[in-house]
């Protein structure tokens, strides 16, 4: 390992492993336990870029990641990170690149403001809410189709095809595309081999190449949409990094959200029986589940450019650096009571969509899809409880997207509900 190697302040990493994966917040505690400063870690599997066994340090308190989040020594361009992965985990980072990941989330000014720049307007707060009634009818659509179960997949019935729909009608992907680029996105975010993350990368790349072109084929039609302004933009491949930046991150971290969320509620029925039966508590409720459950766990890579001094520990030229932002938004020195779930709560600052340049352009977006899947939820199944045991949980192989593969819930909703809308 380079420029790291020579400073890990005696400590054995940490494993990141399936058990971080499941659940991150025993590591996290022993962090705590040791004065919450940078770790040592490993990474045990990869994803997209980040090849296993990556070494790198994680910064878990909340003053230091808001303080990383704005230091120019902490850099992102992928370029620049790629060989600092290889060098950092044996050399196997190479044979994980993909235009795909050269996007404004991997890159900093000036690439990464003329990357987002133009897509600031259709993100903006007022932009998002004229899309509520989409969205409602998008959700209203997705639960319709479980109508009359005594139960169904809480991820694969509803948050991850009622996500997928709503980015799809923001980017403009054809309504027959829906769900076609879904098993590519799990696998880059995965812990897929090598083989298949270039096999599926490489599909991705091409089928959103070809979105590129008919958008800037058809330009001046009167389309407005995402995929049309990256086209009309930007350079064709910087277009399809920006796509699958915006289609990937824009329904994998709200459907995490949707099953997570309501998975803590059922873990505290008196949370769940009060947002049931108010749903006017639903933009707090949603808030909390943010600072609670963080479906961006980890925050994408950063490395460091000279020597900085971090809560007195002293972090290398070339070190790659990870944000735990679930960590952050259970600090006790941030937060009262920070374990605690509790939608009554007073809004309470949280870091689950970033922070600095790379706040996310979605944040707007996805607060909204949140609140109305679960208001569509408290109006549809009124019952609504969970059906998997614990022991079943199968957690996804991600340190930035946590979430479950499954979650059984019921019973579906009465059928006729969305007829009645119409």
């Amino acid at each position: 390992m380079t420029g790291a190697s020579g400073d890990r302040t005696g400590q054995c990493p940490i494993a990141l492993d399936h058990d971080f994966y499941a659940d991150p917040h025993p590591a996290y505690r022993v962090i705590k336990e040791n004065g919450n400063k940078p770790t040592p870690i490993v990474l045990k599997t990869g994803m997209a870029y980040l090849p296993p066994g990556l070494e790198a340090w994680l910064v878990t308190a909340y003053e230091d990641v808001e303080f990383v989040l704005r230091d120019p020594r902490f850099r992102k361009s992928i370029d620049e990170a790629m060989p600092l992965f290889a060098a950092q985990s044996g050399g196997t980072a190479a044979a994980r690149g993909s235009l795909l990941y050269n996007n404004m989330a991997n890159n900093d000014p000036p690439v990464h403001t003329r990357l987002r720049k133009p897509l600031n307007a259709m993100f903006t707060s007022r932009s998002v809410a004229g899309r509520r009634d989409v969205v409602r009818s998008a959700a209203l659509e997705t639960l319709e189709k479980v109508a009359g179960s005594q139960t169904f997949d809480l991820v694969k019935d509803f948050a991850f095809p009622f996500s997928i729909s709503v980015i799809s009608r923001t980017l403009g992907v054809p309504d027959a595309d829906r769900g076609t680029f879904h098993g590519w996105v799990q696998t880059i975010t995965g812990d897929a081999p090598p083989e298949i993350l270039r096999r599926d990368a490489g599909l991705m790349v091409e089928y959103l190449r070809g979105l590129i072109r008919g958008r800037r084929e058809s330009a001046g039609n009167g389309t407005d949409d995402v995929l049309t302004l990256l086209a009309t933009s930007l350079a064709e491949d910087e277009a399809v990094a920006q796509a699958y930046a915006l289609l990937a991150a824009g329904y994998e971290t709200t459907a995490n959200l949707i099953v997570t969320g309501f998975l803590t509620l059922a873990a505290h029925p008196e949370q769940l029986r009060r947002l049931w039966s108010d749903p006017g508590l639903v933009p707090d409720a949603v808030e909390e589940m943010l600072r609670h459950q963080s479906p961006f766990n980890l925050s994408l890579y950063r490395y460091v450019t000279e020597p900085v001094e971090l809560n007195g520990v002293r972090i290398p030229r070339g070190a790659i650096v990870f944000l735990a932002f679930a960590a952050a938004n259970r600090d006790e020195c941030r937060f009262t009571e920070p374990d605690s779930f509790d939608i009554t709560q007073p809004h309470r600052d949280h870091l689950a969509f970033g922070g600095g340049i790379h706040n996310c352009i979605g944040k707007h977006l996805a607060r909204m899809e949140a609140q109305v899947a679960f208001e569509t939820l408290i109006e549809r199944c009124p019952g609504l409880a969970v059906h998997t045991p614990d022991e079943e949980f199968d957690w996804k192989a991600s340190p930035t997207f946590r979430g479950l593969r499954t979650l059984r819930v019921g019973p579906g909703p009465a059928p006729g509900g969305w007829e009645r809308e119409q």
